[in-house]
């Protein structure tokens, strides 16, 4: 049987646990995600310090452009397909055939956006060491969550 000042010792144990992960959630919660405009600087300022040569990180910046380009037309894309199939899902009379259409359309594009993506990671570690590319990679798989990419910072999907 647990004495009074045992009791006591695990209230106060329990009240400061649930203290700090109350703490921890609303400082999660509060955390604002990064401006893309102010996260692209930080990555141009990263990349003119990291990559030596200036010709190099120039075509590499170049790279980084048509990636944008590449991420905005895929976002495009995938929320125009959302758009489609919530339409097809509303319609009654719609046949299995077309609904796989659809989607088989839809992964065709979505495959060959990949592998544009792919092409485009192969240019960016040729125009880079292997020691400058660790660097630049870690900061953008830090800091570029594919579906904020997509959907936007405050979407709500997750």
């Amino acid at each position: 049987m647990m004495g009074k000042r045992n009791i006591q010792q695990t209230k106060i144990v329990f009240h400061c646990v649930l203290l700090a992960m109350l703490t921890g959630f609303a400082a999660g919660c509060a955390r604002e995600a990064p401006d893309p405009a102010q996260l692209r600087a930080t990555e141009t300022a990263l990349i003119q310090s990291t990559v030596a040569d200036p010709a190099r990180a120039q075509k590499l910046l170049a790279l980084l452009d048509e990636r944008d380009r590449l991420i905005d037309e895929t976002s495009e894309m995938l929320r125009q397909y959302r758009r489609e199939m919530k339409a097809a899902n509303a319609d009654y009379d719609i046949t299995r055939d077309v609904i796989v259409e659809m989607i088989d359309y839809y992964n065709l594009e979505r495959a060959r956006e990949q592998l544009r993506f792919i092409d485009l990671i192969k240019q960016m570690k040729a125009t880079t060491t292997a020691a400058e590319w660790k660097v630049i990679a870690a900061f953008q798989l830090d800091n570029f969550n594919p579906r904020q990419l997509v959907y936007g910072r405050r979407s709500g999907i997750l």
